[in-house]
């Protein structure tokens, strides 16, 4: 057990010796320097948001975090992947950290870092959108806008899901402190595995169909279960309450570290043992004392103090429309050609459920949100294919997809064996491009830091962060900033990544790779090797 007085001493000595204080300014004055003025509300019509005429629109910021606290080929990956999909200028928290923000050391400091950062955020950007990915397992697909989109999808469905579930009304859901506003990608396995922990079986079932994966499902084999459990390498949500469960999971280090126990350093055991309080805590509020569920021997989770907090607005993201978790996954997710004649469009001629006679191929349609963006962004780097159109490009791309829910997906979580990220990034749409794409980011988000035009989720959308301007940058492919001094750093591209450009940048100008087809519109290997046997922790 950890004292706390100790701990907190340690966490504010490296927070000031190591990590600086995050202080950015208020008015914008220092703009040039990759940050944004502070959002302004905006006027539109009612045809916009839905209310009266000239009723102003908010317009609020997209965060986007990269835990990391060194280079490697991978992190770079999921650098170029951000740029490429026109993330923000990335914050990479615990940046050379040490001591307690030693990530080599501890994977807890993934979560200091981040508790930093958002403690320093002013309340007035408490409903801004944060986006916390893993530094060395991830890569994006799709550009933030998709993000943002199926973020309020999935926060929408979710509270009619609780509505449902306590017979009561969307806005009860809100006024009793019921609603979900932060989210998980999705896991097939409940890790650190105890199946008397609550993190393992006091939580709400998936949204997915009972037999989602075919008739198998749920047949104790974990490649056929439902996906449920949390899984900690990707988290989005709103400041205020990101702050309020990084705060709690803290305390809950504090209270519950045991030195003697093999994954004492697992950010996801004590991330996932706050959401199994959350929920259990929930059941008791619609079932009385008598929560069901759990083997007869289940461990029921204690709280500290009488009053402590247990609602924290945390769920999973079960449908892998934002994030898409590996571990488990494999049959069932990978490259699909949307190539279509009329509408970008895939064939799945895979037969996941081995129905053998009875399988019949079933299209999936890209939709025309996505077909948009990526448009938009392939139409920015015109010297990089010469005589191709996007829209002849865009019927025969190819996307990472999930064959069960046919959801393109915005972001890949190699969760389990790593050995496969080499071979798949290099099949990512913008891989032939990803130089010029680079190159096409910096001066984007220089000239505009608009998210989208439109309004999602009743607000416009602005990126947090950008590049600094070109006399404060000079390297043309970018870079990110670093929480390693005060008032941060920013790190050009080839400081970071210039020793693994072959790896990273090299699809362009190359022989463009074809990938090898099964049968149109499914291809020869899922996502990943031969299974990995992982895939639990994000960590791992």
């Amino acid at each position: 057990m950890v004292s706390a007085i100790i701990l907190l001493m340690a966490f504010v000595d490296i927070a000031i010796n190591h990590l600086g204080t995050w202080e950015p300014p208020r008015d914008g004055t220092n703009s040039g320097m990759g940050l944004v003025p502070e959002p302004q509300p905006t006027t539109q019509a009612a045809t916009e948001n839905g209310a009266g005429s000239d009723v102003p629109i908010k317009t609020s910021q997209f965060h986007y975090l990269i835990p990391a606290s060194k280079t490697d080929r991978r992190f770079c990956f999921l650098l170029a992947s951000s740029a490429a999909s026109r993330y923000p200028a990335p914050q990479i928290m615990g940046w050379n950290g040490t001591g307690l923000f030693d990530a080599a050391k501890t994977h807890l400091a993934k979560l200091r870092a981040i508790q930093v950062y958002l403690e320093s955020l002013p309340r007035e950007e408490d409903d801004d959108i944060v986006l916390v990915v893993d530094g060395y397992d991830v890569i994006m697909q799709l550009p933030p806008e998709i993000m943002l989109k199926r973020y309020f999808a999935t926060m929408e469905a979710e509270n009619k899901r609780t509505a449902e579930r306590f017979s009561i009304t969307l806005d009860q859901v809100k006024e009793q402190n019921l609603d979900t506003t932060l989210f998980f990608g999705p896991d097939k396995l409940c890790w650190p595995i105890n199946r008397r922990a609550p993190r393992c079986w006091a939580i709400p079932p998936s949204t997915l169909p009972s037999k989602a994966f075919g008739p198998k499902t749920n047949n104790g084999d974990s490649f056929y279960m439902l996906p449920k459990w949390l899984n900690s390498g990707t988290l989005i949500g709103p400041a205020n309450h990101m702050r309020d469960y990084i705060a709690a999971t803290m305390k809950e280090i504090d209270h519950t570290y045991d030195p003697t126990y093999r994954l004492k350093d697992s950010d996801q055991y004590y991330l996932a043992n706050v959401w199994g309080r959350q929920e259990y805590y929930r059941s008791k509020k619609l079932h009385g004392d008598e929560v069901p569920g759990g083997p007869g021997d289940r461990l029921l989770p204690r709280k500290f103090t009488n009053d402590q907090q247990v609602e924290f607005h945390v769920g999973i993201e079960y449908e892998s429309a934002m994030f898409q978790t590996k571990g488990f996954y494999q049959p069932f997710n990978g490259w699909l050609y949307y190539n279509g004649t009329d509408t970008p469009t895939a064939m799945m001629t895979k037969d996941i459920f081995e129905e053998g006679d009875g399988f019949k191929p079933s299209p999936i349609e890209m939709p025309e949100e996505i077909q948009k963006s990526l448009s938009k962004i392939y139409d920015e780097i015109p010297e990089a294919h010469p005589g191709s159109t996007s829209n002849e490009w865009i019927r025969d791309v190819v996307l990472g997809t999930n064959y069960v829910t046919k959801k393109i997906w915005c972001l890949w979580h190699a969760t389990g064996d790593k050995k496969v990220i080499e071979g798949q990034y290099t099949k990512f749409w913008f891989y032939p491009f990803a130089r010029s794409l680079l190159k096409s980011a910096v001066k984007s988000l220089r000239a505009s830091n608009k998210i989208s035009n439109q309004p999602i989720g009743g607000r416009y959308w602005v990126h947090k962060t950008v590049y600094p301007d070109s006399d404060n940058l000079t390297d043309p492919l970018g870079g990110a900033w670093s929480d390693e001094e005060v008032g941060r750093r920013f790190i050009p591209w080839d400081e970071m990544c210039k020793h693994f450009d072959k790896d990273v940048l090299g699809g362009e100008n190359a022989e463009p790779e074809r990938i090898v087809l099964t049968s149109p519109g499914a291809t020869n290997k899922p996502f990943g090797d031969s299974p990995a046997g992982g895939g639990g922790d994000s960590d791992d």
